[in-house]
């Protein structure tokens, strides 16, 4: 694959308003004031509990002091996933990758192949490369097995407009319930 020049951060998107999504966004927009960070995600009623500090749509200690001072500032929360995916020069992926059922069982009746359901994951891949129109920088952040990148990567590749690249990265969800801030402020890797 060619070397992508790296753009200049200005904008960052990221896909998914939960546990990962919006901690994760918070973190980098205080860290960050100068770079506009928009959380993205289909579910209204989300984003709207984002956009009222005091109705959080999830309880982290430490989150609800931030979201109130970056809100509308450098942190925004919208349900126009089009227009912040257009807008921005790197691309979060934080959607909800649920446990798949059973896939086989192999021929003495044991269950095989469980894994995470990637269908959210690669429908965001398509819907980026549709939107874009600049090249961009992809950061896969949902929980996914190994190798997931690289098929992102493909279908960015197969569905991306003329002249449109992306460089696909990996930054694994390592963040526990109740210690999420501390976990992006001081993590362990």
């Amino acid at each position: 694959m060619p070397q992508i020049p790296s753009p200049q951060i200005t904008h960052i998107c990221c896909i998914g308003a939960g546990y990962v999504g919006g901690p994760t966004s918070a973190i980098i927009s205080q860290n960050c004031p100068s770079i506009k960070v928009t959380v993205v995600d289909t579910d209204a009623k989300r984003i709207a509990a984002w956009n009222s500090p005091a109705a959080l749509p999830i309880y982290e200690p430490g989150l609800e002091a931030i979201i109130r001072n970056q809100l509308n500032i450098n942190l925004f929360f919208s349900t126009d996933i089009d227009k912040a995916i257009a807008e921005s020069q790197l691309i979060f992926i934080a959607v909800n990758t649920p446990p798949l059922e059973i896939i086989d069982t192999d021929r003495s009746g044991r269950r095989r192949g469980a894994g995470a359901d990637l269908s959210a994951v690669m429908e965001c891949a398509r819907r980026i490369a549709r939107v874009s129109t600049s090249s961009k920088i992809i950061v896969e952040k949902s929980t996914v097995p190994c190798g997931t990148s690289h098929k992102v990567g493909d279908i960015l590749q197969e569905y991306a407009r003329s002249g449109v690249q992306f460089q696909v990265l990996s930054n694994p969800e390592f963040l526990s319930e109740g210690t999420a801030i501390r976990d992006l402020q001081h993590p362990d890797r």
